[in-house]
Formats: C-alpha cells, sequence, structure tokens
C-alpha cells in the first residue's frame, strides 16, 4: 500500500512541476505550430479549456466511423468525453465521473471504449453523443484500450486484466501483485493468434488465452521494481510485439514476443513458453515497428536505428537529439516521432528527417493515423489534425 500511495505522489509531483515548466515556455495551443518543409496543421483545438497550472493531460484520441460519421473521440481533463467530427468541430462533450488519462479504442460494432482516471471503463455512442455504460475496475487505465472480437481487453495501473463485452459485462478478469514505483503511463496488452501478452508493473510478462483469460505462462523479468529516484526506475510502457522472425548476433529467433522497459533491458521470450531467447540493454518508451524486414525504433537517449531482422545487422542509424522520443509510426512511406518538447518528427527510411512540428508541450502519446492525417495530442490539452 506505501509504495502504491509513494507511486502517486511522486507521480503528481513531477508532473506539477513539469507542467509549470511547460507552460511557462509553450504557446497556447489555439496558436499555430511551428514547422518546416512540408508538415501542415489543418486544425488545432483546446480539448479541455486547460489553464497554465492545471494538471497535464495525457489522454489518447481514437477514430469511429466513415466518411462523414467519422467521429475523433477523446477523454479530457474536465472529467469529459469530447466528440469531433473530422473538421475539428466538437459535436458533444459528455460528463464522466473523473478526468480521463486514458487511451481509447474502437470496437467492432463503432463503439469507443475509455477510461477515467479512478478506474471506471465506459461505452461511448459517437455517433448519437451517449455514454450507454460504465463498468467499475480496480484501478485506472492509462494504457490504450485492446479490441478482441467484439469486447475489450484492459490492463489496470495495479496489474490487473479485465475483459468486458459490447454491453459493458465482465467476461473475465486476472489479478496480478501490485508494484513500486511506475510511469504514470502504464503498458498495453497485445493480441496474437488467441492469446493475449502483458507486461505488467511488478516486471512480470504473461500470457493468457484470451477467450478464458486462463494464464498460460509468467515470466518474472525484473526482480525489484522499486526506485530511490526516477533516474533509477525501470517500468514498462510499450506494447509488447510479436515476431515471427529476428536474427541478432548470428542466431535466427522464432515466434518470439519483445517486450521492452523504459531505462532497463529488452526481452525476446518464446511464445508458448516464455523461455528467454534474448535480452539486451535497451530503453524503449514505444514498441519497434517493422516494415519490409526492417525493424525501426528509437531509444529514451534519441537513437533512432533500423535493423534487418532478417541478418541482425544495423542498415542505419541517427541521433535525433538528446531527450525522450516515441515512435515510430509508419505514415506515408516515412517514420513519424514525437519528442518529449512536443515536437514531431517526419524522417524517411533511410534515416533522413525531412520535416518538423513544433507541437508545444511535451507529447507522450503517439500519433493516430486517419485518413484525412495524423492526430496528435499534447500534454497541455491540444489536438492537432496533421497533413
Amino acid at each position: 500500500m506505501l509504495n502504491m500511495i509513494w507511486r502517486k505522489q511522486w507521480a503528481a509531483t513531477v508532473m506539477f512541476f513539469l507542467g509549470i515548466l511547460l507552460a511557462s515556455s509553450s504557446p497556447l495551443v489555439a496558436e499555430p505550430a511551428a514547422s518546416s518543409s512540408t508538415l501542415k496543421v489543418v486544425w488545432s483545438t483546446d480539448v479541455d479549456g486547460r489553464k497554465p497550472r492545471d494538471a497535464l493531460s495525457f489522454s489518447a484520441p481514437v477514430v469511429t466511423g466513415t466518411g462523414k460519421q467519422a467521429r475523433i473521440v477523446i477523454g479530457g481533463a474536465d472529467a469529459r468525453v469530447h466528440i469531433y467530427d473530422m473538421h475539428g468541430q466538437e459535436l458533444y462533450r459528455l460528463p464522466i465521473d473523473k478526468n480521463s488519462d486514458s487511451g481509447a479504442v474502437t470496437l467492432a460494432s463503432g463503439l469507443v471504449v475509455l477510461g477515467d482516471s479512478q478506474g471506471r471503463l465506459y461505452g461511448v455512442d459517437a455517433e448519437q453523443g451517449q455514454v450507454l455504460w460504465h463498468v467499475d475496475l480496480s484501478s485506472s487505465v492509462t494504457g490504450i484500450p485492446l479490441a478482441v472480437g467484439e469486447d475489450v481487453v484492459v490492463q489496470t495501473t495495479d496489474n490487473n486484466l479485465y475483459r468486458i463485452n459490447a454491453k459493458g459485462k465482465k467476461v473475465w478478469s486476472f489479478a496480478s501483485q501490485q508494484a513500486g514505483l511506475g510511469l504514470y503511463i502504464s503498458s498495453s496488452p497485445m493480441l496474437h493468434d488467441g492469446k493475449l501478452y502483458a507486461l505488467l508493473g511488478n516486471g512480470d510478462a504473461i500470457a493468457m488465452d484470451a477467450q478464458t483469460g486462463d494464464l498460460i505462462w509468467r515470466k518474472q523479468l525484473l526482480l525489484d521494481t522499486d526506485a530511490a529516484m526516477l533516474s533509477e526506475l525501470k517500468a514498462p510502457q510499450a506494447r509488447p510485439l510479436w515476431l515471427s522472425k529476428i536474427s541478432f548476433d548470428g542466431r535466427v529467433l522464432h515466434d518470439a514476443v519483445l517486450f521492452s522497459f523504459y531505462q532497463g533491458k529488452i526481452f525476446v521470450l518464446h511464445q508458448n513458453n516464455g523461455n528467454t531467447m534474448l535480452s539486451q540493454n535497451l530503453s524503449l518508451k514505444s514498441p519497434p515497428v517493422l516494415l519490409n524486414n526492417s525493424l525501426y525504433f528509437v531509444d529514451t537517449k534519441g537513437l533512432l536505428q533500423a535493423i534487418n531482422r532478417n541478418t541482425g545487422q544495423q542498415r542505419w542509424k541517427k541521433t535525433l537529439s538528446i531527450q525522450e522520443w516515441m515512435g515510430p509510426i509508419v505514415w506515408h512511406r516515412a517514420l513519424w516521432l514525437v519528442g518529449q518538447d512536443g515536437k514531431l518528427l517526419k524522417v524517411s527510411l533511410k534515416g533522413n528527417i525531412l520535416a518538423s512540428l513544433d507541437m508545444g508541450g511535451s507529447v507522450e502519446r503517439l500519433p493516430v493515423v486517419t485518413d484525412h492525417g495524423l492526430l496528435l495530442h499534447n500534454t497541455l490539452g491540444g489536438l492537432y489534425l496533421i497533413h
């Protein structure tokens, strides 16, 4: 219990002082972002009217629907769900119990699911502008919910997992031990071939049957998650990544799942039994991306790399800047990354910086790809559509 209180107090203190620093040096989100090359802010909006000393905002948007019926849904720091059309016009503002720092997901039915900071999960009909149901969990969801068939699976900050159906009924739950100090934004589960893979805040990697919630295997990757200071913290944030094949140091590994820790290591485990196939010192906040047999990733020190997954050889590397970066994602045959200083980078598949855009604040969520451009939400509450 003491560790959990410490975690919350530490996170609140860090976020408070970080918010003061960012608010004092960043432009208002309604102002145009500074850009170079061809990047363009199509529109921007202030999601929840955040004041300079208000708590930072960490929620992530999602798009539901298509064509003229497409809607953007995002939870706000003002304890509301905000629904926009693709032109940035707010259509609905729905009250919920607490502020939301959750990611969001769209189910096959079009229903959007997101959480609030007190552990309540909501099902939202974005077309009608209604909260259809809510369900109480053991703690908050700060990662990204995962669509599994018609249902949703969420991982809470106290290391529990839940499968909830589209009507808000619990299908199963899985409880694990709580952790010590951790990142405010937690990791999210990954689905492959009917199995869920998750990296918990207590350092355990697990595989589960997605249908039943039964545990298949558990692997302890960190013996101790307590830390006296931020520089000693080792915690998961990136979603696990499944790889059919990866080569390293002359070895070819098959049917692997990659788990990564912020300020820690990456571990490659066998999907069937959790046996360790590889471990390497590497600090990641987001998972690598695989494209055309190249594995692209950026570490938290700003080193962007491309690795040939068939040979394990480095194709190229590029030092961005000495700060924490997340990404990449792939869009329009380019790599897109976001930095802790609020910068968006467009990088070619050969490692050349093509364009940049300064959003202000800090960006702690990956951009969301849409048919109209990239959606990006910064910690000052600004929501941007970029092309």
